[in-house]
């Protein structure tokens, strides 16, 4: 992420004809790319992925940090300091625990976690088995909402490859603003080449993505949940 703020107000005013920024001042363009960010990682939450390794609290229910909207994934413990790498863990559906196990909630607490559920319903939420001790932490990847950017000299909180839609995006956003300077057809467009090029993003990602080459996996559980 090098991409500063900057840069991106230089190229739209530049477009708009309007490198004075008399029309669209750049503080109202460093708001719509703070816009701009947050409807990327809409679209495409892997742009802000983070890693973290996070302290469980008693229990099964868990719940990512909070600047986070969604998470992506649960990879390993890491004991009580949070430091010491141990037992991967593996995603479980809740229907399949509860075929084995209906009381599962109820179970008694132990370390490490073995296995962790997803609702996609309730994305900054999660729950992890066996019940958690509250004692250990686990290193989870999620996505995370970019903060508000507060000057020209901060970098964009996602990757550069989204430089373009950025720009398309607050392109569209002056260009939507009243009705003194509105163009909805110009609006119209840069909305579709924004929301193109988003669309080519995730499209590529689970093209390319490593694990299309693993062979097929057992989804079923051998020998309960352990």
């Amino acid at each position: 992420m090098t991409i500063l703020a900057t840069t991106i107000i230089n190229r739209v005013s530049a477009q708009l004809m309007d490198i004075n920024n008399v029309k669209w001042s750049r503080t109202q363009l460093l708001d719509w790319i703070s816009s701009g960010q947050r409807m990327i990682v809409v679209i495409a939450p892997s742009a802000t992925n983070t890693i973290a390794v996070v302290q469980l609290v008693p229990g099964t229910r868990q719940a990512i940090p909070t600047n986070g909207w969604m998470l992506l994934d649960i990879l390993r413990n890491m004991g009580p300091s949070g430091t010491i790498p141990g037992r991967g863990i593996r995603i479980i559906s809740r229907k399949l625990l509860e075929a084995f196990n209906s009381n599962w909630h109820a179970d008694t607490q132990a370390d490490p976690v073995k296995h962790y559920l997803f609702d996609p319903q309730d994305q900054e939420s999660f729950f992890v088995y066996p019940p958690s001790t509250g004692n250990n932490r686990i290193e989870i990847n999620y996505s995370a909402v970019p903060a508000p950017l507060t000057s020209e000299s901060q970098p964009l909180g996602v990757p550069d490859a989204y430089e373009e839609a950025m720009c398309h995006y607050v392109m569209f956003r002056a260009l939507s603003k009243n009705a003194e300077f509105a163009d909805d057809a110009k609006a119209s467009k840069y909305l579709d080449l924004f929301n193109g090029l988003m669309g080519s993003k995730v499209t590529a990602e689970q093209a390319n993505d490593p694990n299309l080459g693993l062979g097929p996996t057992d989804t079923s559980v051998k020998g309960g949940t352990s």
